[in-house]
């Protein structure tokens, strides 16, 4: 009897510590191939889009409450924008004084160069009205980000990606509609060791300039991207590189993992929604969306709280809070429509100017 005491005791021992344990998600938190993720947060609800490519409607808009349960509520634009030809990447959403700008890179159709357009909503729901391109730039202007620092706006890019020279990130002052270049553009960092820069998130903490970006290489079944950091205490720099990058990079179920956006909970606390190929098969499901808690050290540099390889299993942002999915669910379900009804799957058609029969390849070059 005393035995069976101390059994049940046992018991109740290791089931109270499982309930204390930490919630946890798995990555991604969008399932199929939406590369190049932007979130912001407004009020207590976030919201997310990202490379819609040659598919329509353009830019998929996600809305969530947690950053893992996202569903999703329409697209950027239903109708293509004037002055765009194709390849739309790269969004990056923006929201200042009751306004939300949506800045994004397409092919200008006059001559297939892209650049970065603006469309400002309301709401962040949209709809969005296009302004036309922003960043018209050298042979080629993609990536935006934009930083609000001192009441003025900056938006910055990749430049020079198709140039036989250094690829540079650039940064210009913007009029305070957020809809015009209104300064000479500056170097913010210049890539001399030619491994890749882009996807770039700028930010300002405490006396530094953070600017959180991508290296290696981008796209296709060799991907090895990650994330490196560099930081300054003026705006223009020079930016000091940290010594131990790359802060994030693939490994494990994780082939290549970068591009992303850091946004808050009201608490304060860092999230970096981003994109990662997975290894193996699940590598054809394209550059789905991953998110990971990212922290200020006490040596003032930023660090994944996970360590710099990169993890599917994450705890939950919120406590409370559970993910839908099984592990067998977020590692191998396709894109098209969810049958639990979350919403969180990514569904799209060809844009109805591709050739009838022309398939997609998820995980084919971003850059044509």
């Amino acid at each position: 009897m005393q035995m069976k005491h101390l059994l049940l005791l046992a018991s109740l021992l290791t089931c109270m510590g499982a309930g204390a344990q930490q919630a946890t998600f798995r990555n991604p938190v969008i399932a199929g191939d939406m590369a190049d993720p932007t979130v912001i947060r407004v009020d207590n609800t976030y919201y997310a889009t990202g490379t819609s490519s040659e598919w329509a409607p353009y830019y998929p808009l996600f809305r969530s409450k947690d950053l893992v349960n996202w569903r999703q509520i329409g697209h950027l634009f239903e109708q293509q924008p004037a002055w765009t030809r194709s390849s739309f990447w790269a969004p990056e959403l923006f929201h200042r004084n009751g306004k939300t700008y949506a800045y994004y890179t397409a092919r200008r159709k006059t001559d297939g160069t892209s650049y970065i357009g603006v469309a400002t909503a309301d709401k962040p729901e949209g709809p969005y009205t296009d302004h036309g391109p922003i960043v018209e730039y050298g042979t080629e202007a993609i990536d935006a980000f934009v930083l609000e620092d001192a009441g003025e706006l900056y938006i910055s890019w990749k430049a020079y990606g198709l140039d036989p020279r250094p690829i540079e990130l650039l940064a210009c002052k913007i009029s305070d509609d957020g809809l015009r270049m209104a300064g000479e553009p500056f170097t913010l960092l210049r890539d001399d060791k030619r491994q890749g820069m882009e996807g770039q998130h700028w930010l300002k903490i405490g006396d530094y300039y953070y600017i959180v970006y991508s290296i290696n290489g981008c796209c296709g079944p060799g991907s090895d991207y990650a994330v490196a950091v560099a930081r300054s205490k003026n705006l223009r720099g020079p930016y000091e590189r940290y010594a131990g990058n790359p802060i994030l990079h693939g490994g494990g179920d994780v082939q290549s993992i970068g591009h992303g956006t850091i946004t808050t909970t009201p608490d304060g606390r860092m999230f970096y929604l981003c994109h990662a190929y997975l290894a193996g098969e699940n590598f054809f499901l394209g550059r789905q969306p991953m998110l990971q808690q990212i922290v200020l050290g006490d040596d003032l540099w930023l660090h994944f709280q996970g360590g710099e390889t990169a993890s599917l299993t994450q705890p939950m942002p919120f406590a409370g809070m559970s993910s839908p999915y099984s592990i067998s669910q977020m590692t191998s379900r396709p894109t098209g429509s969810d049958p639990s009804g979350h919403g969180t799957i990514l569904t799209r058609r060809p844009r109805s100017s591709l050739p009838t029969g022309v398939s997609f390849w998820a995980g084919g070059p971003k850059r044509a």
